[in-house]
């Protein structure tokens, strides 16, 4: 005999993210290999600017370098560049 639990079956409601830098972070963590270390770090970057992390991670593909130190590494120096002029 079936539970009731198992005839009613509710499907998992997942809530999307708030802010579109989010949606953008999840990607990244989930894109890059070794990227649950430095969620936090991540996260902050996306929220700080969105428009430098997807660059930034548009050039870790593009040199097939997958490592979060490095998108870390590229996000810095483009914040770094934004606030020379």
């Amino acid at each position: 005999m079936d539970s009731i639990k198992d005839i009613i079956k509710i499907p998992e409601f997942k809530k999307p993210p708030a802010y579109k830098w989010q949606e953008l972070a999840l990607q990244i963590i989930t894109d890059i290999p070794d990227a649950n270390t430095k969620k936090s770090s991540i996260f902050r970057c996306c929220k700080q600017s969105p428009q430098m992390a997807k660059i930034a991670f548009e050039d870790c593909k593009e040199l097939n370098k997958l490592y979060v130190q490095y998108f870390l590494k590229v996000f810095n120096e483009l914040k770094k560049g934004n606030n020379k002029k």
